[in-house]
């Protein structure tokens, strides 16, 4: 999905760059919003062009979404008109957005953009670019950087993503912002970002606006979408997407659970600060699987100390909560990222946070029906483990 308003050149040096380096099949959707300068004409004369003509400027969030409403491709590409792309952007971007399919949008770096995807470049006009970007491609082969934000200059991401957290939303007008909402939502749908190091395009950075918009006024635009960010989600959108998340552990009671416990502890991510696993007298290769793991393990025995090991379990985790699972639990990647999602979102310092899962999760026919689980907070984690090994829940000895 292309935008244009006028900027002629750009939006040709733009398409020849993207036939030039671009080896994936693809279709090319332009959403005109009411050039003026012969863009038109040009691009109804393209072949491989699929038009939308609006008359008039609406914007970028409307003419990004007017173009997926067209598009059929299950990868779908916004990228600005003012952008120049190299050798390989595109399959190093597909690359590292299906490395994980928690993974919901990747962009590249670039000689103009705000936030963490502008570098140094070396070359000084448009005829440097190609060496520069394939220099640049083998010294961060395969190479990527974890973000919270994502700029929509070039931003990839799957169909499947965009119908789970939607679109851009639309109350932004002309533009600005409309990124930073979606990357929003993606990481509070438990989605990661990712920068990818080894794509690299030219961007120009603003033509469009620049060309259309006194500085005055674009300030003035910048100040205006910022408000409707705060009102529509009641804080600081960059004080959100950078709020820091809340550290989880995990915590498995477990009893003869040879079958699955292999499962459980693989679907276990470093999405957890530490796992913990207490054993409650199993007779099977229970212990042994566990303690082939890097967890917490404590084994009840006949001569524990029950109230030791039920505090003591959680003595050296140092996170806020603790996600409580079931014997015979398995993550899904979906689970992680309600997970993900919950420690980015949650406001407040709530006792218990519940954990809705879905039917996917619990391979114990006994709990098939039960798939909400809770994050409790370390103390109360470690009195809920106390009244499994006591019946009651016990303070700790002072």
């Amino acid at each position: 999905m292309i935008l244009t308003r006028n900027q002629i050149a750009l939006t040709q040096a733009c398409l020849e760059s993207i036939r030039r380096h671009t080896r994936e099949p693809y279709e090319l959707i332009l959403v005109d919003n009411g050039s003026t300068d012969g863009t038109l004409d040009y691009l109804r004369s393209q072949p491989d062009v699929t038009l939308i003509e609006n008359g008039e400027n609406k914007g970028f969030a409307k003419g990004c979404n007017q173009g997926y409403a067209r598009s059929n491709g299950d990868y779908i590409m916004f990228l600005n008109n003012d952008t120049i792309v190299a050798s390989n952007w595109m399959s190093n971007l597909l690359r590292t957005l299906n490395e994980d399919s928690r993974i919901g949008a990747v962009g590249p770096v670039t000689n103009y953009s705000s936030g963490h995807q502008q570098i140094n470049v070396s070359y000084s006009n448009i005829e440097g670019l190609d060496d520069f970007a394939k220099r640049h491609q083998e010294a961060y082969a395969g190479m990527y950087t974890e973000v919270r934000r994502l700029v929509g200059f070039c931003l990839l991401t799957r169909r499947a993503v965009l119908e789970e957290v939607g679109l851009f939303d639309e109350i932004y007008g002309l533009g600005n912002y409309e990124d930073d909402d979606l990357s929003l939502r993606m990481i509070r749908s438990g989605y990661g970002l990712r920068v990818v190091l080894d794509s690299f395009i030219h961007h120009h950075g603003h033509a469009t606006t620049n060309h259309e918009l006194p500085n005055s006024s674009l300030a003035q635009l910048l100040q205006r979408n910022a408000e409707i960010a705060t009102r529509k989600w009641g804080a600081n959108i960059h004080q959100l997407i950078y709020k820091p998340e809340l550290a989880v552990s995990a915590c498995l009671v477990v009893m003869n659970a040879e079958a699955m416990l292999r499962q459980t502890l693989d679907s276990l991510t470093n999405d957890f600060e530490k796992i913990v696993v207490v054993d409650l007298g199993s007779t099977d290769s229970t212990i042994e699987i566990a303690q082939s793991y890097p967890v917490g393990f404590y084994p009840l025995t006949e001569t524990s100390n029950k109230i030791h090991i039920a505090y003591n379990a959680f003595e050296d985790i140092k996170s806020e909560y603790v996600l409580w699972l079931y014997q015979g639990d398995v993550l899904s990647d979906k689970d992680i990222r309600i997970v993900r999602g919950l420690k980015l979102s949650t406001e407040g310092q709530p006792d218990m946070i519940a954990v809705d899962f879905g039917d996917d999760l619990n391979k114990n026919q006994y709990l098939a029906s039960i798939t909400r689980r809770y994050m409790i907070k370390r103390d109360l984690a470690a009195r809920k483990l106390s009244t499994i090994l006591f019946g009651v829940a016990v303070d700790k000895p002072s």
